[in-house]
């Protein structure tokens, strides 16, 4: 390949390919954690200037990738980093991380019309009997799980998406958008650390205890209907959610 692993054809930023490939070495844990990327080594492999190398390197900290230790270096830091922008529209996470080249999958179980529990029904303002479509699903990441979701989706009798459906689409709301034309506007979310029970723990690969990241959002569709429920709970350390105030 020319230039090492860089296509100076591509049209994309010389820092952009270096942060990318480094970032997939580090996800896949090919890159020593015991052992600094020093500007010296990079400027030796990519053999460009200074200023992408800087660029790269600086992009891979923000996004904690890697990490500086005073008079030590950069060091990679194991496993997969996850960062959500607040820009990321409600019910797209799995496209965002298909968009960052992050490889998710998605295992979806229990597909059922329910009715809700109590919390949820007056969160969503269901009344009488009113079924809602629920199932859960476990996101991965580079084939490490990352979040477990219990899911509820108001939606018409005749929405009876398969769990293969929900897998390739990777969002029940793209589905309900594309076969009903319900689109989703906003969501709130309630966010908090907790420790992870024992449930959790063997689906997340994470000690029992260990803390988690739970979010709970309401989904809302264009107009203000409480369209769905969800509840997430992520890796802790691998997951970034990034969120923006106006006042």
């Amino acid at each position: 390949m020319v230039n090492g692993e860089l296509d100076l054809s591509s049209g994309v930023p010389l820092y952009r390919q270096i942060k990318d490939l480094l970032r997939t070495e580090i996800s896949g844990g090919n890159a020593d954690p015991q052992r600094p990327m020093t500007e010296a080594q990079l400027l030796d492999r990519f053999d460009v200037s200074r200023a992408p190398i800087r660029q790269a390197l600086k992009e891979l900290t923000d996004e904690g990738y890697v990490y500086r230790r005073q008079g030590k270096g950069t060091f990679p830091v194991p496993g997969v980093r996850v960062d959500r922008p607040a820009d990321v529209r409600p019910g797209a996470l799995h496209q965002h991380l298909v968009d960052s080249g992050l490889h998710p999958t998605s295992a979806v179980s229990g597909i059922e019309r329910v009715e809700p529990p109590a919390r949820i029904r007056d969160r969503l303002g269901v009344e009488g009997h009113e079924r809602l479509l629920h199932f859960t699903r476990v996101i991965s990441v580079e084939d490490e799980p990352l979040v477990e979701a219990d899911v509820y989706v108001r939606a018409p009798e005749d929405f009876a998406p398969t769990a293969a459906a929900l897998e390739d689409q990777g969002s029940a709301f793209e589905l309900l958008e594309k076969g009903f034309g319900i689109t989703l506007d906003r969501a709130e979310h309630e966010a908090w650390a907790a420790p992870a029970t024992t449930e959790h723990a063997a689906v997340l690969g994470v000690e029992s205890g260990s803390p988690v990241l739970v979010i709970d959002t309401v989904f809302f569709t264009v107009g203000g209907f409480p369209a769905g429920w969800r509840s997430a709970v992520h890796r802790a350390e691998e997951f970034r959610y990034r969120f923006v105030t106006s006042g």
